[in-house]
């Protein structure tokens, strides 16, 4: 069974987040904690998969980690904060394997969990990166602009990488952008209009990769593919880079 700790202080965010990610893998246990749960002498002695740790501005991120570390001993940790960037002055064990914004979309916080229980990493790019790989933040990721497919940073020319988890996966270089796409959390319509083909196409592509990864919805197939070893993009839009310092 795996086991999710999600310590979060505010008692309705945390409810959300237990809801929210309830189903999140077959055969999960999910439980609630606040900041005082992680101060006890004693260590949890269960085998803690993953801890979903919220940070703030208020509190001394290090700290949390630290005391999380001594209260769980997880595989795992994934951080949750209100910026979308990870603050340069936390100091990151090996055991931080992720971190998203608490305002991210629903499937795209499931899929960065299911992401680092499969062994992966999720963490935002640093200012590091190409100009072809910046997206414009006034840009809504629900409402790409003409020239989006420009700035999204996994389209143009397939990767060595992403041609290489197409054939592993038994997928089209076509379906396997659709699957990218899907794995950011974006509706049927904006993959349309990020790679230039009408919704009708784009459920297309959907449900022939729904039947090569033999799975029914867009979390089974980002957990089938992300299982077998696959990035889906994520070192481009979500994943570890070479410039982010881990």
């Amino acid at each position: 069974m795996t086991i999710i700790k999600v310590v979060e202080p505010h008692a309705i965010l945390r409810l959300g987040l237990l809801q929210l990610i309830a189903n999140v893998v077959p055969d999960v246990k999910i439980e609630g904690a606040d900041y005082a749960a992680m101060t006890g002498a004693s260590r949890d002695p269960r085998d803690i998969d993953l801890v979903l740790l919220s940070i703030s501005p208020a509190e001394d991120t290090n700290h949390l980690i630290d005391a999380a570390l001594h209260a769980y001993a997880p595989r795992s940790i994934m951080l949750l904060s209100d910026h979308h960037q990870l603050p340069g002055s936390i100091a990151l064990p090996a055991a931080v394997c992720g971190y998203v914004p608490k305002n991210a979309d629903p499937e795209v916080l499931q899929a960065a969990i299911r992401l680092v229980l499969a062994g992966g990493t999720c963490f935002p790019l640093r200012k590091q990166i190409t100009p072809e790989q910046r997206v414009r933040p006034s840009k809504r990721p629900d409402t790409p602009g003409p020239d989006s497919k420009a700035q999204e940073p996994c389209q143009g020319k397939l990767s060595l990488q992403a041609h290489a988890e197409s054939e592993m996966l038994g997928l089209t270089p076509r379906q396997y952008e659709v699957l990218v796409l899907l794995a950011r959390g974006y509706p049927m319509k904006t993959v349309g209009r990020y790679l230039n083909i009408s919704v009708a196409t784009a459920k297309a592509h959907t449900e022939t990769l729904y039947q090569r990864l033999d799975v029914h919805n867009r979390n089974a197939a980002v957990y089938a593919a992300v299982s077998r070893g696959a990035k889906l993009g994520w070192t481009c839009i979500g994943g570890q880079s070479e410039t982010s310092g881990r």
